[in-house]
């Protein structure tokens, strides 16, 4: 017979005053649903300059039928995480992260709970993205995402994303430890302009994946299909660069100060399944078509960036820049 697990739910915050309310009713909802009698939301305001703070002091007054605790760290996703990893107990067998600015189903929790425990083997499994649409943005860009988030004309994805998911195992070395990585040489040392007092990590699927791949195999990492987050699809040219860009800042770093991982850069990216594509709409062949058109340009801008980096005169440009056309009420 199964023990009682300890189920950590850990929510970083930095700025989601705009989401953060439905958020936190649908990750509520989701824990009720789970019938789970040890699980606690943990809330870990970072950097906030607006009312993020003020309204998960609100919720919590609200809601008093479930564990539920705010917590402060200095800015940055992995720092969020980090405190909440630090201030549970040793003996916490599960931690489900969310994004705060996403709606959970309310199955979710439930879903990815069981896909852990059916099989030992797996250690991390993560929730399916769906995109909202909005209907008030007729862009051409927004008609991109979409289809680029629904999965349709793309490979099979071994990394998972960060959005929605849950572990055995939360892993990131400390900010010492990839400090001394990332001053080793001259060339690893240059990307510390794009961290501008973020943290050296900046997201945590990317490291993570290529960790846990990495030391338990390719079938550690799940996508559960029917459990669902709900999110706000890219909207603009440069909210798509400003996500291509982060991104990349961050894949760099892992090629540059982790190359003891670099075998799994094919893992690490998805790809245009043309087959797929093949058997598409001809509307949907050529949002594609001007999709990979996009991705090239933004590759040559990048590698431009890559190589200023290495001059003295060059100031870049803050690694964690806001998407806007994301960062929208759900009521809207």
């Amino acid at each position: 017979m199964r023990g009682i697990e300890t189920i950590i739910i850990g929510l970083p915050v930095r700025n989601e005053e705009k989401s953060l309310y439905l958020n936190l009713k649908s990750i509520r909802e989701a824990i009720v649903v789970s019938r789970e009698n040890n699980i606690k939301l943990m809330v870990c305001i970072n950097g906030c300059t607006d009312k993020s703070k003020f309204i998960a002091e609100k919720f919590r007054g609200e809601h008093l039928d479930f564990q539920f605790e705010i917590l402060e760290s200095s800015e940055g996703l992995v720092a969020a995480q980090r405190k909440i990893v630090r201030d549970t107990s040793p003996g916490t067998n599960i931690y489900v992260f969310s994004d705060a600015d996403i709606i959970i189903d309310k199955d979710s929790i439930k879903l990815l709970l069981e896909a852990l425990r059916s099989d030992p083997n797996i250690i991390v499994a993560y929730a399916k993205t769906k995109a909202l649409y909005d209907k008030k943005n007729k862009s051409l860009f927004h008609k991109i995402a979409l289809l680029r988030n629904s999965q349709k004309l793309l490979t099979k994805r071994s990394f998972f994303h960060g959005r929605l998911f849950a572990t055995r195992k939360w892993f990131i070395p400390t900010d010492n430890e990839i400090l001394r990585r990332a001053k080793s040489s001259k060339r690893n040392s240059t990307l510390l302009k794009n961290c501008g007092g973020e943290a050296l990590l900046s997201v945590d699927d990317i490291f993570m994946s290529s960790y846990i791949m990495d030391k338990y195999g390719l079938d550690a990492i799940k996508q559960v299909e029917n459990a669902l987050c709900y999110a706000w699809a890219l909207g603009s040219l440069s909210d798509w660069y400003k996500r291509y860009r982060r991104r990349n800042i961050e894949m760099e770093k892992m090629y540059r100060w982790f190359p003891e991982y670099n075998h799994l850069r094919p893992y690490l990216n998805r790809h245009t399944d043309w087959e797929k594509w093949a058997r598409t709409s001809l509307k949907n062949k050529m949002l594609w078509i001007v999709f990979l058109a996009m991705q090239f340009m933004f590759a040559i801008s990048f590698r431009l960036e890559l190589f200023l980096i290495n001059f003295n005169f060059y100031k870049s440009r803050k690694q964690w820049v806001i998407t806007s056309t994301t960062k929208k009420s759900f009521c809207v």
